[in-house]
């Protein structure tokens, strides 16, 4: 049984508990076709039930719950037992995540029990009573299930994939029958800037009365950031295929397509009566590989928005017609968190000068490397250095390395740190660098900010037309290294002058990237699509 499960079943399973539930009896009620279902319930763990597919005559007094199942579907061997715990822990009503297709390659991830239509779920037994006294039809599973939803006191999700439907997945699984629902489309679920920064959306739509669904790939990291927002969660690995988004975001009332790489989604939605926001994150380094999925026109349903000027700059140079508004996404203030301090090690006494993000060509390391070695030997003594990310160009990374092994007393390399240890890094350090060829709004500039720490930043930053240069941060020019050296001996030989920029730095803060400014952006956006024209 075990090989039948998805690929995400089985990672799952390598970590499921399990629970002694044998003293809770479970019938499983399965009035239509059964078949996978039948197949599934003999390899149970848990084995106190029994299958009708009918209730009248079968609720005897030793029934604790009832697993109602409107539709056919395979249940992996530990889902009745999950189950039964789940009314054991005082659930009336409980429900699971599942994957969906013939191979299970869509997952759906649910953040609240309420929010789906949900086609398979345990009802306790005196709620299933009064469920049964609502209904217009007492045997009719689809019925039950949502009066159960509607009637609940202690609903639960079971955070499993524990459910396989061998159909496609669709708009009924994830939204509720009668809520508002807001799409977002991000063609990466990782730790990277541009999904972070989305989950920032969530509780704005949420607070403006909408059901939220992400559809994203497989998770990279960022997953859990937006179910813990309260938005559910679809993964697909080809999720950029108009196919895959169409249905969805046509059901939905709103929808974000998050940076360019979703332009054949945008393209598809142009023209149709759904709002769609169309959020650009993208540096100009993107666009030679997208630009020609781009439309040449947009409907008046779509409109586009920008973090900043730089990514404005960015589309604007293969659409120069397009009308671009700004929306600079907005960060929680980590620095009043009740976050786990760690002294990561770094300062050694010294100042601290720290860049964070993937090494690659357009990220600028070299240059910040050429900048340190070109500092007078006793100034670069002076101070620390730190490099903090994942190798994905071998040139930028060997430039670290090299600069590591040359000064091992004052210059590091660290793969990846934690949330928590970022937040520490930006309480730690002196100043942040950011030696980008081309960064639309580099988000560790920004975290920075939240900690009153100035950063030093090139020209092709976003972040640089909102700098006023020597109250809240530096910026040098012509990508180079020359430039950047003067600025960092500066800042090393005065670190008074950069903790003095604590209070212009947390203005700038609060005034561009704080959750209230986003939020406020953000609302008079979505209220001016959605407004009936």
């Amino acid at each position: 049984m075990y090989n039948n499960y998805t690929p995400l079943q089985q990672r799952q399973l390598a970590l499921q508990e399990y629970s002694n539930t044998q003293s809770t009896y479970l019938l499983v009620c399965a009035p239509a076709r059964s078949t996978a279902l039948k197949a599934t319930l003999t390899d149970q763990l848990h084995r106190k039930f029994r299958l009708v597919d009918r209730l009248d005559g079968e609720l005897t007094a030793s029934v604790d719950g009832v697993l109602l199942a409107a539709e056919d579907v395979e249940l992996m061997s530990t889902a009745l037992m999950y189950f039964a715990k789940a009314l054991q822990d005082g659930a009336d009503y409980a429900v699971c995540n599942a994957v969906f297709g013939f191979g299970g390659a869509t997952a759906l991830y649910q953040s609240q029990p309420l929010q789906a239509q949900n086609r398979c779920a345990v009802v306790s037994r005196a709620l299933l009573e009064r469920c049964r006294a609502a209904a217009h039809d007492p045997e009719n599973v689809p019925e039950l299930l949502a009066l159960a939803a509607q009637l609940c006191a202690k609903p639960t999700l079971i955070p499993q994939a524990l459910l396989h439907y061998e159909r496609g997945i669709c708009a009924e699984d994830a939204f509720s029958a009668h809520g508002k629902r807001a799409f977002i489309m991000s063609h990466v679920l990782d730790m990277t800037g541009a999904p972070i920064v989305l989950v920032s959306a969530v509780p704005v739509l949420r607070s403006m009365g909408y059901e939220v669904l992400v559809l994203g790939p497989s998770d990279g990291g960022s997953l859990h950031l937006f179910l813990d927002a309260g938005a559910s969660v679809i993964t697909r690995s080809s999720c950029r295929n108009v196919s895959d988004a169409w249905g969805m975001a046509l059901c939905a009332d709103f929808v974000i397509a998050n940076t360019v790489v979703m332009a054949r989604a945008v393209r598809a939605l142009s023209g149709t009566a759904v709002p769609v926001l169309w959020w650009l994150h993208d540096a100009f380094a993107g666009y030679p590989h997208i630009a020609h999925q781009i439309p040449t026109q947009l409907g008046e349903n779509v409109r586009v928005y920008s973090v900043g000027s730089h990514a404005a700059n960015a589309m604007r140079a293969v659409r120069p017609e397009f009308e671009i508004r700004p929306l600079i996404y907005g960060l929680p203030d980590y620095a009043a968190e009740n976050f786990v301090r760690t002294d990561l090690g770094y300062n050694h006494g010294r100042p601290l000068f720290a860049t964070v993000g993937s090494f690659e060509r357009r990220k600028g390391h070299d240059i910040f490397c050429k900048a340190i070695r070109l500092l007078p030997p006793e100034v670069r003594e002076k101070a620390s250095f730190l490099f903090v990310g994942q190798a994905a160009d071998k040139e930028m990374m060997d430039s670290v390395r090299a600069l590591t092994a040359d000064y091992p007393e004052n210059v590091y390399y660290c793969k990846r740190l934690t949330r928590d240890e970022i937040k520490s890094l930006m309480e730690q350090c002196t100043g942040l660098v950011c030696a980008s060829r081309d960064d639309p709004m580099p988000t560790f500039v920004t975290e920075g900010l939240i900690f009153g720490k100035p950063s030093i930043v090139s020209e092709h930053t976003g972040t640089a037309g909102l700098i006023s240069e020597g109250r809240n941060g530096f910026v040098y020019h012509n990508d180079d290294p020359q430039q950047l050296a003067v600025l960092l001996e500066h800042a090393i030989e005065h670190p008074e002058e950069l903790a003095s920029m604590r209070t212009e730095c947390r203005k700038m803060y609060e005034q561009y990237y704080s959750k209230e400014a986003f939020e406020q952006t953000l609302r008079a956006a979505v209220e001016d699509l959605t407004a009936k024209k």
